[in-house]
């Protein structure tokens, strides 16, 4: 019996003293915690809390966009010795890589016409016209105008000095109905004024226009 007692007395000592270690060890956990054996953690959150500088400043911001990067600005060159039909395709060529093209028609000088006008019809013309070979004049053409309407022409000159010359010796002739016109052309050649950033425009526009042999590449006008 005596030594049952002992061993269950032993046991109980054991089980008592592995209590309190428990408990002091949970204490000193608790005292470090706090940090009453000096620095703390600063990673903590109440260590964070008492670091922040001024967080009633601090906002939160949606959506926000960052700046376009700085685009370079664009050039202007201009394009000459082109056709009309090549200063279109050239316009829209321009345009693939992005940049801006404006075609601008070269007007051609106006003609200065020698004529009989305002003939009503083809019978009126060929009258005419058989009236003008009984005066000696063989050197003329009927042309059909819109409405129905006819003219004679007996040629036509860059300069209006020389239709002066002609309408002169028709009047000789006899031919007083005869006047000079002068009528502008429809332009042949034209200009293109491009516009795209230098790199773009300075890689491309010289290999667009090597086909043209007589198209050169110009400062635009300031």
């Amino acid at each position: 019996m005596w030594r049952e007692a002992i061993r269950i007395l032993f046991e109980g000592r054991e089980i008592r003293l592995i209590f309190f270690l428990l408990v002091f060890a949970n204490l000193i956990f608790f005292a470090w915690a706090q940090g009453h054996f000096g620095a703390t953690d600063g990673s903590r959150e109440p260590q964070r809390l008492t670091q922040q500088l001024q967080p009633e400043k601090l906002r939160l911001v949606r959506d926000v966009k960052a700046p376009p990067a700085k685009q370079e600005e664009p050039v202007c060159r201009l394009v000459t010795g082109l056709t009309m039909a090549e200063a279109e395709t050239l316009k829209t060529a321009v345009a693939a890589f992005g940049g801006e093209a404006k075609v601008l028609p070269q007007p051609e000088p106006a003609l200065h016409l020698v004529l009989i006008g305002e003939l009503a019809n083809k019978a009126a013309a060929d009258k005419k016209s058989a009236e003008l070979g009984r005066f000696g004049v063989p050197e003329h053409r009927i042309v059909a105008l819109d409405g129905g309407r006819f003219e004679i022409v007996f040629g036509s000159f860059p300069a209006e000095a020389a239709a002066r010359e002609l309408l002169s010796g028709l009047n000789k002739r006899g031919i007083k109905s005869a006047r000079i016109e002068a009528r502008e052309q429809p332009a042949v050649k034209a200009r293109v004024e491009t516009r795209a950033p230098p790199p773009a425009l300075l890689q491309h526009l010289p290999k667009l226009i090597a086909p043209q042999p007589d198209a050169a590449i110009a400062e635009c006008a300031a």
